[in-house]
């Protein structure tokens, strides 16, 4: 291949380069061309812009002389020599005596500085310019030859000027003609060049290059004994011969790939058929909280899977026993009996168990935890010594299965424990609430009731009364206790959260009080634990309560909310009378019950009269997602 690469006569590369040269050097060509045309008009603006100065400072030195201002027209006389020394106008200064440009300003400026300057300061520096203009005028009448205003001399110095201005004008539009017809021929030359390389790349790039694209879409379907006609000598015709190599040995690959295709295939097939299975496996134990988990029928699709000359077995057993407490087998085979045998016995590192049969335990464990075993009974015999009846991918699903069965199990066996420890946790609950609540009501009567005894054998018949009274009102505020305790019992959170529990609450208190009771929730976006929206539901109810049996108050507002400190803010105000200094009556045991729930959730709790009337409960706690 090198030989021929080294043998080419007409390299496709090389033209190609020699095009992009030529093109390179027209467009540097015609950059520069530009570039000097140009810097040469880069600047005329400004010499034409001067000279305009040039007129207009003569009009004002001879307007300065006309009205005798001295230092003024000294003044634009000095200025209008700096404009003629101006460095713009150096190429004048050295211009050819064949240069009219150079010429005209040669000639404006010396009648400047040898004809009209001369006079001006004659004028200017002689006692008449003291004078006023009528006396001035006298005098020069007088005497023509001393001070005469030079008139003919400034209208000759405008002449020249604007001479010299058109003459500068005249120069810029030469040289953007200069200019414009650059811009022509190098458009030209870049459309020739352009044709030019088009016909090349055509004719040696084109047409190889379509044939081999026609070539490469005939192998991709499939016609490996297509032969390109790409001819020439040069980089593509090599392409060309190589394709048609290429084709060839790709015909014979592919007939070995179609088999190893066709192997791979059917191993892609049941590993699908492995994950399917797993995957739907998976789903009935994710979903199998509310019903237990159909073995049976998980076995008997599992051999399916596998199939076979191959008999599965699932034994389930507790942890400390030694009998299975499920012992089931796949459909139409007969249960292993196992009466006389332990079932660790089952559970070993050794797949083969048999002399003359591969058998197979693949142990349901999980955190050194044991739940059951899989029996796989093996149909075949071996005929070369530690060979495995088993394929490996059915070995690898059948661990799974394992693995996946004492997920479940560990789940089930978890959720147990929790239903067990939910029941503590409300047996705890409710005994609290009755320590809270009746147990100290009930205290408080039996105190009033050894008052009244005591009254009664002292004879004190005047303070029995008050006894009886406090007694009447301990056991209605007793028994409204118990109403509450039972409706808290069985207050629940449902799908809704603790904004739909809220809400219920704030409906009941507009039901059953006068009081515009309102709730401001703001935790939409934060994931309270349930054990933190309880004790919320307990403090808002409680707090809310007292506020209908006590405050006499018209409104009732309740705002929960995340602060600064990213702490959850409770907000519980009225505007009644107000909460008394000691609240220690029986009416106010529900504060006590407040205090235990935020002390639940080691929150701040603070209970004090507004400045306004009323009173405000103001609790807040750092919530369990910040802790972790």
């Amino acid at each position: 291949m090198r030989n021929l690469k080294n043998g080419f006569s007409s390299s496709l590369v090389s033209t190609i380069n020699a095009a992009l040269v030529s093109i390179i050097a027209l467009g540097l060509l015609t950059i520069f061309s530009l570039m000097w045309a140009t810097d040469q008009t880069d600047q005329d603006a400004q010499a034409i812009n001067l000279s305009g100065s040039i007129r207009m400072q003569t009009y004002r030195v001879g307007l300065a002389t006309a009205q005798q201002q001295s230092s003024q027209a000294e003044q634009y006389m000095q200025q209008l020599d700096e404009i003629w020394q101006n460095p713009l106008f150096i190429h004048q200064r050295r211009g050819s005596d064949t240069d009219l440009l150079s010429q005209d300003f040669m000639r404006a400026e010396r009648h400047w500085r040898e004809v009209l300057r001369p006079q001006l300061e004659a004028l200017v520096t002689s006692p008449l310019a003291a004078a006023p203009l009528a006396e001035a005028a006298t005098a020069t009448r007088a005497a023509p030859q001393q001070g005469r205003f030079p008139t003919e001399q400034i209208a000759e110095q405008l002449l020249l000027t604007e001479k010299l201005v058109n003459g500068f004008q005249q120069a810029a539009e030469s040289k953007i003609r200069l200019l414009r017809i650059i811009q022509l021929a190098a458009l030209f030359l870049t459309i020739a060049l352009g044709a030019v390389i088009f016909n090349l790349l055509k004719t040696r790039l084109e047409k190889p290059l379509a044939q081999l694209t026609d070539a490469a879409s005939r192998i991709g379907q499939g016609d490996y004994g297509y032969q390109t006609q790409v001819e020439g000598n040069d980089e593509l015709a090599l392409l060309g011969s190589v394709v048609n190599r290429m084709s060839h040995s790709v015909e014979t690959i592919y007939q070995d790939m179609d088999t190893q295709v066709k192997r791979r295939t059917q191993e892609l097939h049941n590993n699908n058929i492995a994950l399917e299975f797993l995957f739907e496996t998976a789903r009935k134990i994710l979903s199998s909280y509310q019903q237990e988990i159909n073995y049976q029928q998980l076995l008997d699709q599992l051999a399916e899977v596998i199939g076979g000359d191959i008999r599965l077995e699932l034994c389930l057993f507790t942890e400390q026993g030694d009998r299975p407490y499920m012992h089931i087998a796949q459909a139409n085979c007969e249960i292993t009996d196992c009466s006389q045998r332990d079932c660790n016995s089952c559970v070993g590192d050794n797949p083969v168990s048999t002399e003359n049969a591969a058998d197979y335990s693949f142990p349901i464990t999980r955190e050194e935890t044991g739940y059951g075993v899989i029996n796989c009974h093996g149909g075949s015999k071996l005929n070369v010594e530690d060979q495995l009846p088993l394929e490996q991918w059915q070995e690898n699903l059948l661990r799974s299965v394992a693995d996946q069965f004492a997920l479940a199990l560990s789940l089930s066996v978890h959720r147990n424990q929790q239903r067990r420890l939910a029941m503590l946790t409300e047996r705890t609950v409710i005994a609290r609430e009755l320590h809270d609540s009746l147990a100290q009501a009930l205290s408080y009567l039996k105190i009033q009731v050894t008052r009244l005894q005591k009254s009664i054998d002292t004879e004190a018949f005047s303070q029995q009364q008050p006894i009886v009274d406090e007694l009447r009102g301990g056991l209605s505020s007793a028994y409204r206790q118990l109403r509450e305790l039972l409706t808290t019992f069985r207050l629940k959170i449902d799908t809704g959260g603790l904004q739909s529990a809220l809400e219920q609450v704030v409906s009941q208190l507009r039901e059953r009080s006068d009081m515009q009771a309102s709730l401001h929730y703001e935790l939409t976006n934060l994931p309270l634990s349930p054990t933190e929206e309880i004790h919320l539901l307990q403090i808002i109810r409680e707090a809310s309560q007292n506020a209908i049996n006590h405050s006499l108050g018209t409104e009732l507002g309740i705002h929960l909310f995340q602060n600064e400190d990213k702490w959850i803010q409770l907000l519980i105000e009225d505007n009644g009378i107000g909460i008394p200094d000691k609240a220690e009556k029986t009416n106010h045991y529900g504060l006590a019950i407040i205090q235990e729930r935020s002390r639940h959730l080691d929150g701040t709790l603070e209970i004090a009269c507004r400045p306004e009337g009323g009173t405000r409960v103001a609790f807040s706690f750092r919530p369990s997602f910040l802790k972790a």
